[in-house]
Order: structure tokens, then C-alpha cells, then sequence
């Protein structure tokens, strides 16, 4: 059974648009680890994104792929392998990754005054 969003993605908002695309917790972090490699295999980004389970880094793959983020090769090999490679689409998402990325890094002492113990 998928998953079907409750509220209808708003055609309106360009915001609301590109979000729809990541709004996941992991899904700008696996297009980042994507961007500096040809291809993956599902365990390279796992290992990657360790504390993320890796159910959920399966459900967000299958996604981004189905939203043509992320293109998917399976080998014809015994046994079965495949590949994630980023895609033309995905890439014209990284100034917005790599803006969140400068952010982060720029506020870091919010975050420090929030986490620290």
C-alpha cells in the first residue's frame, strides 16, 4: 500500500512546489552525497547517512526516483545489483542545497545555543 498524501500538493506556490520535492529530513542530504559521485549503491548511501534507517533512505530513493530526482540502474547480474546516480533535474536542485548548507554553517551558534548540553 503507498502512501498518498492527504493534502494535495498546492500547484500555486512555487515554495510549496519545490518542498513537495524535499521535504523529507533525508532527501537533500542523499542528493548531496550524490552530487560528488557518478553512481551509488544502496549500501554506499546508507553508509553515508548512517543514523538515517535504512527503510526509510529505501522509501525516500523510490520517491526521488519516481520524481525524477534520482535515476535508478538495476544490472541484469546474479546477484541482482543496483545504482543511483543523480539527474539533470536533482542537479538544478543544489544552489538550493548548497544555500542551506552556507546557512547552516553561517548560524551554527543557533544550533549550538539549541543541542548543546
Amino acid at each position: 500500500m503507498a502512501y498518498e498524501k492527504k493534502i494535495p500538493v498546492d500547484l500555486d506556490c512555487p515554495l510549496r512546489l519545490t518542498m513537495s520535492l524535499i521535504d523529507s529530513k533525508w532527501k537533500s542530504c542523499i542528493l548531496d552525497e550524490l552530487r560528488g559521485s557518478e553512481s551509488m549503491r544502496p549500501s554506499e548511501i546508507h553508509k553515508c547517512l548512517p543514523e538515517a534507517a535504512p527503510r526509510v533512505l529505501d522509501i525516500q530513493l523510490k520517491q526521488m526516483v519516481d520524481d525524477g530526482l534520482v535515476a535508478k540502474t538495476i544490472f541484469p547480474e546474479l546477484p541482482p545489483r543496483s545504482e543511483y546516480r543523480i539527474t539533470e533535474l536533482g542537479k538544478s536542485l543544489l544552489p538550493i542545497i548548497d544555500a542551506m548548507l552556507k546557512w547552516g554553517v553561517e548560524h551554527y551558534d543557533v544550533f549550538l545555543k539549541k543541542y548543546q548540553k
